[in-house]
């Protein structure tokens, strides 16, 4: 919800159940229901079903993940030597 910016109002009816559903499973009193669980990865593809249940590994798929990486590009490079000697390298 965080990472989406979504209220759980509006979680709840993009998935497709009550409100209550949402509100209890966030209380700690219920745990979400293997069909809460199917609702939840149909509806957003990019979380990892592993990372969603076991909380174990990245919270969106890796392809996501890697596309990230891709983006970003190196500034520099620092190389630390035996001798507690560095050199930087730059573009």
């Amino acid at each position: 919800m965080e990472s989406e910016g979504l209220k759980s109002s509006v979680l709840a009816d993009n998935i497709g159940v009550n409100r209550a559903t949402i509100s209890h499973i966030l209380s700690g009193r219920n745990k979400p229901s293997i069909d809460f669980l199917e609702k939840l990865l149909h509806t957003y593809p990019n979380i990892n079903a592993n990372w969603l249940i076991s909380g174990i590994g990245f919270m969106t798929t890796q392809k996501e993940v890697n596309e990230v990486k891709v983006a970003k590009k190196i500034g520099k490079v620092v190389v630390f030597y035996d001798d507690n000697s560095f050199e930087e390298m730059g573009k």
